[in-house]
């Protein structure tokens, strides 16, 4: 019997649209867009809440400035460091003209985090989330 694999669901949505998703399957797995565009407070209470919750930081800058991040939004990454990534949201080809910037960006402020904690939110969280669609059976 083949392994049944629970698919993601990257969802472009406020709190409500997770909560909705969540209320129909209590199992769902969700990558929430830009983490909402909600404060970090609220994205909090999202993650303590809901176990099966990741979040995205595309398209976002309020995290960081500056090579430093914000303070609340730091305690919240030490808080669920295993539930974040970042993400560059090419979604229209002028976009991909940001790519190097962005990543720049990036490295300058996961440079202000921990190692293990940066290295997470960079690219440990995607592999151990995403990694067993990457690999060939």
């Amino acid at each position: 019997m083949a392994k049944q694999r629970k698919l993601f669901l990257h969802l472009h949505g406020d709190a409500d649209a997770v909560e909705r998703v969540f209320r129909q399957d209590p199992e769902a797995r969700i990558l929430w867009a830009h983490s909402g565009f909600d404060r970090p407070d609220n994205v909090r209470a999202m993650l303590d809440r809901h176990k099966n919750l990741c979040c995205d930081l595309a398209f976002r800058t309020d995290h960081a400035s500056g090579g430093k991040v914000d303070p609340t939004w730091r305690a919240l990454f030490m808080a669920h460091p295993d539930r974040f990534m970042l993400g560059t949201d090419t979604f229209v080809p002028e976009r991909w003209h940001y790519v190097v910037e962005h990543a720049s960006w990036s490295r300058a402020w996961l440079e202000d985090m921990p190692r293990d904690v940066a290295e997470k939110i960079a690219w440990r969280n995607g592999e151990t989330i995403f990694g067993d669609a990457l690999r060939r059976e």
